[in-house]
């Protein structure tokens, strides 16, 4: 039977691994398994220089000469063993016991390479151009909008009255993000502050329900002791419903669209500061066809699109979004599933 402690190093969805003095592999939860390709028997066979070489052993060595814990972010790994990878990496002496190394480590995600690459630099130069146009187009129809909102607001009659204060909300929330659209251009930053993801989600799918998802099957599966996010309630919402509206897109009628919320614990112990931690994650997952091949490297460029109307505006602005915030984002698609894995970081309040 496992121990607690295992128990708990199994829940972690960060490879976590205890070296013995020779750096020979004492334990490794599931997510190590996955990550250096073979089972835990079979890696107590093996050195962690059989998979790693370079800067990795030199920190190793620094851990133990020292007796603190040594971190370092974004090194690249290259071998047979486990092909190319970028990670964070933090090594720490396990005290009273004979020089055993636990390594925690973090494959660096999406959002945080996009916002190295050359390609993610582009997508954000494009959407500044985008900006006046945008606002443009759509700032006088949301006029129209919010006046036949106040009409029906006026004299409701019914069950309406609940939709229409939806209406009045959105086309504020919406101004308000068209106004920073236009403020593109001056790199202004998001304006953080606590933020409680449940409302804003619950917020998207009630959207999702009455618009674009009439008819989709949405389920939720939050968990409810989740500490508020650091983020900008609007952008946010923005950026969730544009994750949905691609969803729904790709859904038909009797498929499920899962809405889940979950801390990952594996976060907190990621080599870096404390504050590049994004611990919060929600993940979006439907069982549409999948993303095509052809399209999985250049989702997040403005103008590329898979759908015959599409713009290929949403995940660009969905990327921009993640990566001001800090945050990352995560994507597999095969057919059948296709999920968006956001992780956020999480408000000072809630420390």
């Amino acid at each position: 039977m496992n121990t607690l402690p295992e128990m708990m190093l199994a829940g972690i969805r960060n490879p976590v691994a205890a070296l013995d003095s020779s750096n020979r592999f004492l334990f490794a939860n599931p997510a190590a398994e996955e990550f250096f390709r073979s089972s835990a028997a079979t890696l107590k066979e093996y050195s962690v220089n059989d998979f790693f070489d370079g800067v990795i052993l030199t920190m190793l060595e620094r851990a133990r000469l020292s007796g603190n814990s040594v971190s370092d972010q974004g090194i690249d790994v290259n071998s047979p063993r486990l092909g190319l990878k970028r990670i964070n990496i933090q090594v720490s002496p396990l005290q009273d016991t004979n020089n055993t190394l636990v390594l925690v480590i973090q494959e660096r995600q999406l959002a945080e390479r996009l916002r190295g690459q050359q390609q993610f630099r582009g997508a954000a130069r494009s959407m500044a151009l985008l900006s006046a146009l945008l606002a443009h187009e759509i700032k006088n129809p949301l006029a129209g909008i919010r006046g036949a909102a106040e009409l029906i607001a006026d004299d409701p009659g019914g069950d309406i009255g609940p939709m229409t204060g939806l209406i009045m909300s959105e086309a504020d929330r919406i101004a308000s993000l068209l106004t920073r659209v236009e403020t593109l251009v001056g790199d202004r930053p998001p304006e953080l502050g606590s933020v409680n993801i449940h409302e804003v989600l619950n917020h998207c799918i009630q959207l999702a329900e009455n618009s674009f998802g009439r008819g989709c099957n949405l389920i939720t599966a939050f968990d409810p002791s989740l500490p508020p996010a650091l983020g900008d309630r609007d952008l946010l919402i923005q950026c969730f419903i544009n994750l949905l509206k691609n969803a729904c897109e790709a859904s038909d009628d009797k498929q499920n669209i899962k809405i889940k919320s979950s801390f990952n614990l594996g976060a907190r112990f990621a080599g870096g500061s404390a504050g590049a931690a994004c611990p919060l994650v929600v993940e979006i997952i439907d069982q549409g066809e999948g993303i095509p091949d052809n399209l999985r490297d250049h989702i997040f460029d403005p103008f590329i699109t898979g759908k015959s109307n599409g713009t290929g505006l949403g995940l660009a602005l969905v990327a921009s979004t993640v990566a001001s915030h800090g945050g990352t984002i995560d994507v597999e698609s095969r057919p059948g599933l296709t999920s968006f894995r956001v992780g956020l970081p999480v408000s000072e309040e809630a420390a």
